[in-house]
């Protein structure tokens, strides 16, 4: 018969899953499923009011040309993938590019010429001296096969002395 094995980290897990399941009311079943996705994607159920409130204040801080390229991008969006979208969805969109409008703006007001060097310059990390060692090394043991060789005869001579 085999043997069932159960470690303290499975015991613990699988007692704190039949502890809190017997904590919950049975009309409380699709509510508790809702937050238990909302934790395991890290967030809230999405509420349409709240939404339209942030995105209303987003666009009110772009100008009018930054507004229509939202409303182009939202439009391009809904074209492609609209039909497959929903309400919610939709309107997440449209307030992730009113948010994400604003950082474009700042980084196209940075004006850089064709000629610009980087901040930093960039340099590859090579360690070829620590590989010409090891080559060097290992060129030496393929020239001189007979020492590894010689040595344990030593020490093989060495231990028959004693």
């Amino acid at each position: 018969m085999p043997k069932f094995l159960l470690g303290r980290r499975q015991f613990a897990l699988g007692a704190a899953a039949a502890a809190t399941t017997a904590l919950i009311p049975k009309g409380n079943g699709l509510a508790i499923d809702v937050l238990a996705q909302a934790a395991t994607t890290g967030t809230q159920p999405l509420d349409p009011q709240s939404l339209e409130a942030k995105t209303k204040a987003a666009m009110a801080k772009l100008s009018a040309s930054a507004q229509a390229e939202v409303e182009m991008k939202v439009a391009s969006i809904f074209r492609k993938y609209g039909d497959r979208l929903s309400d919610e969805q939709k309107a997440d969109i449209r307030r992730i590019m009113a948010e994400s409008q604003e950082g474009l703006e700042k980084m196209r007001a940075f004006k850089l010429e064709n000629g610009d060097q980087p901040a930093d310059a960039f340099r590859a990390y090579r360690s070829e001296a620590k590989f010409g060692v090891a080559k060097e090394k290992l060129g030496e043991a393929v020239q001189k096969p007979g020492t590894a060789k010689q040595k344990s005869a030593q020490s093989k001579s060495q231990k028959e002395n004693r």
